[in-house]
């Protein structure tokens, strides 16, 4: 069974970003990095894609400012929740308690506040150890019960890594993103 070559060769102002293979592994990786890659062609102007020698150039479609609150067609959108989280440039602060009636609760919604913040400024896969720090400076970690709390909410929230290293992270999934951004909006309007 022979498998067709192609290629992705992504030139955001020569940054470049390409995954070549068999169309498979390609079209895995596409789908790993989706959201990022959106994202990337959504606020540029050129893109090129190569499969079995086929170039396409184009450049996505102009687009309008959102209203407030409104989604692209890529899902993103341009909400922020000033009374809650203080973002500035790549560092993310929750600036309110968070709600819940016990510490698991409160430990849940403050790393769904968090990883939200931080996947609005792009970042994605972020320390478990800075969740666990966070939720101790929010008052509200449980350490003998931690873990357990944090992996039972993965419809929410994705860890990844080797159990007790330093590079295990956590990041949103779909349901943590519309979780977390419930949490904001109630948590904002307060």
């Amino acid at each position: 069974m022979s498998s067709t070559e192609a290629k992705l060769h992504l030139s955001l102002e020569d940054g470049v970003f390409e995954i070549s293979g068999s169309e498979l592994f390609v079209s895995q990786q596409i789908e790993n990095f989706k959201d990022i890659i959106l994202e990337s062609l959504h606020s540029r102007k050129h893109y090129t894609i190569e499969t079995n020698q086929l170039t396409k150039e184009s450049a996505p479609p102009a687009a309008e400012p959102l209203a407030e609150g409104a989604k692209s067609e890529h899902g993103f959108d341009k909400k922020s929740f000033p009374r809650v989280l203080h973002i500035e440039g790549k560092n993310v602060r929750i600036i309110k308690k968070m709600p819940g009636s016990t510490s698991s609760k409160k430990s849940i919604n403050t790393a769904l506040a968090y990883l939200w913040g931080k996947r609005s400024v792009g970042e994605e896969g972020i320390s478990y150890q800075e969740i666990r720090d966070l939720c101790q400076q929010q008052g509200c970690l449980d350490s003998a019960n931690f873990s357990a709390t944090i992996k039972g909410a993965r419809e929410y929230i994705i860890i990844e890594g080797k159990k007790g290293s330093s590079a295990q992270t956590c990041k949103l999934t779909l349901p943590g993103v519309e979780r977390a951004e419930e949490l904001l909006e109630d948590l904002n309007g307060e």
